[in-house]
């Protein structure tokens, strides 16, 4: 697994003599047996508890939530008490993740499970592995990118003038290198991967090969082709954000550390959409995921989070996380059968499909082309040494400046080009906005379920000319996180109720919805079900303020990858 940052913990004045008292009772703790009594199962990941109980000596790469702060506290404090937890219950904290209100830290397992009793502590997650979703080698030779064709991108150059030019797409991925096709429009990048991230001018480099061809297929003006492969949004600016290693490997907490720059630098680098063409296992409901709750966070700071579906292939319930959160634009690939036309696609066999295992929603929300896809080349990157087959040369040209890929990491960046044209051509897009027109002008393919395709196979052409200002609401309530912390910031607004009738017209005291205000509302499941989230206004909140964490954990992380670098040849 990746390794991380390790920590500095820098005391917090007299609370820490209440961390003491906590040490001292998790110290007592420390030597019981994994047993059923030794812990609070509410606040454990499942999967993380079945592994503890297995191995209850073993170390364990962990995120500790703290419990949501009070009005006058920021999620700094948070991460400071998380991080505490962590510290006096002998762990290690590693660094402070104030976008999920919490650090990233390791510990051992009977520690762990007694950490469920500290007041501090909301929740600890499981710190997942990450892999983005590429393809294996299929032998495929060089093909051209019809796909890029059909979503109709380049008539939205030519009929509306609209390349994507004054918007950023945020790359969250392996890192983007320096290519003629990205000349002058990745405006900053940053690698987390790295001992001490430092922003610098440009990309950060791509030792892997995956974040380059996803920037491409975004904003690539095809220089270097004379045009023939060009991304969806060829003027559009890109930020690197590198989360992945050279061997396709990240976990949560790295990737979660990208999200949360991203969200604080947003408006620095005039950031508007978000491409997560990677995804982690989903191995509960996205309601307490911390993926999902950052992508919200993202969501409703105003930025569009496109994420890959996943390669789980033709199975239902495969969708992987963050996708399978409601708020984002999930997307799958279609298979374009090599050809302009629609009327020759299939999805993509290795597409993952819905419904959401845990929850039931109905995902992808769209689908995109994803499979023998052209776009940059970082020649000597992981991907470029294991496949060289797939370098394509451009027409005239001598070099191969391209590279061949498959997935739904390469349908995704299809869809964020399309939301840098449409927000190029309506700046007032918010993010549901942008989701429902993307929706509501895609193709629905022939012999495909909506769990297969959502509402089918993105147009651009369409979704840029469509000026319906509608929105509707999202169904499905937002993660336990999200809600626990945005109460302080909400309280006060008017409350819109998705249906009087929800729980019998009555809510968990049976107050019935109409008589309740914020003295006498009850902060619950129920509650949070039949909110209306959409309806409060975001725009007041300083979303940075949130996420700011004055925190200085010790520094230095080793990447160790060990069997993990065979994530970049998963199956389809």
């Amino acid at each position: 697994m990746l390794g991380s940052a390790k920590i500095h913990w820098r005391a917090r004045g007299p609370g820490m003599i209440a961390f003491l008292v906590v040490a001292l009772l998790i110290g007592s703790l420390a030597g019981a047996p994994a047993s059923a009594s030794s812990y609070d199962g509410t606040k454990l990941d499942p999967a993380l508890l079945g592994e503890i109980l297995a191995d209850p000596s073993g170390d364990y790469e962990v995120i500790v939530r703290a419990t949501p702060p009070s009005a006058a506290d920021t999620r700094s404090d948070q991460a400071s008490r998380a991080g505490n937890a962590l510290s006096a219950s002998g762990g290690k904290a590693k660094f402070a993740l104030g976008i999920v209100g919490g650090a990233a830290g390791t510990l051992k397992g009977t520690p762990l499970l007694a950490l469920t009793h500290n007041p501090n502590v909301d929740y600890i997650y499981k710190d997942a592995k990450i892999t983005p979703a590429f393809d294996p080698l299929t032998g495929a030779s060089k093909v051209t990118t019809p796909g890029i064709v059909e979503t109709g991108a380049p008539q939205v150059w030519s009929q509306y003038g609209v390349t994507g030019r004054g918007v950023t797409v945020a790359v969250v991925d392996s890192g983007i290198d320096g290519h003629a096709d990205l000349a002058g429009r990745i405006t900053a990048g940053i690698d987390f991967t790295s001992a001490t991230p430092t922003v610098v001018a440009g990309g950060v480099g791509d030792p892997g090969g995956h974040g380059t061809h996803v920037a491409g297929l975004i904003a690539g003006d095809g220089t270097a082709s004379g045009g023939s492969y060009t991304g969806v949004a060829p003027n559009a600016n890109v930020v690197d954000v590198r989360v992945i290693n050279a061997q396709g490997s990240s976990n949560t907490s790295i990737v979660l550390r990208g999200l949360q720059w991203v969200l604080n630098n947003r408006n620095t680098y005039h950031i508007r959409v978000v491409n997560l063409s990677l995804g982690a296992t989903a191995t509960g409901s996205y309601k307490m995921d911390p993926l999902a709750t950052a992508a919200e966070v993202l969501t409703f700071a105003g930025l569009t989070v496109v994420v890959a579906a996943g390669n789980g292939g033709a199975g239902a319930g495969t969708i992987t996380t963050p996708g399978t959160d409601p708020y984002v634009v999930t997307v799958g690939a279609v298979d374009d059968a090599g050809t302009p036309s629609i009327a020759d696609d299939t999805i993509a066999t290795f597409s993952s499909r819905g419904p959401t295992l845990y929850d039931g929603l109905a995902k992808p929300d769209v689908v995109a082309p994803g499979r023998k896809m052209t776009s940059l080349r970082v020649p000597g990157s992981t991907l470029d040494t294991l496949y060289p087959e797939r370098r394509v040369t451009a027409p005239g040209q001598t070099v191969p400046s391209y590279f061949l890929l498959s997935g739904t990491s390469m349908a995704a960046p299809v869809v964020a080009g399309a939301a840098a044209l449409m927000l190029e051509r309506d700046p007032t897009l918010t993010p549901k906005k942008l989701k429902k027109r993307l929706q509501k002008t895609a193709v629905p393919l022939a012999n495909a379920t909506s769990f297969d395709q959502g509402a089918g196979l993105i147009s651009a052409l369409q979704a840029v000319a469509s000026l319906d200002p509608g929105a509707e609401y999202t169904t499905p309530r937002v993660t336990d996180a999200f809600a626990k912390d945005m109460l302080r910031f909400i309280t006060g607004q008017p409350i819109v109720w998705k249906s009087l009738t929800f729980n019998g017209g009555v809510d968990s005291k049976n107050i019935t919805w109409d008589k309740i205000t914020w003295t006498n509302i009850t902060w619950d499941n129920i509650t949070w079900e039949n909110i209306t989230w959409e309806a409060f206004t975001w725009t007041n909140i300083t979303w940075e303020n949130i996420t700011w964490e004055n925190i200085t954990w010790e520094s230095t992380p080793s990447l160790s990858t060990g069997s993990l670098s065979t994530t970049w040849t998963t199956a389809y």
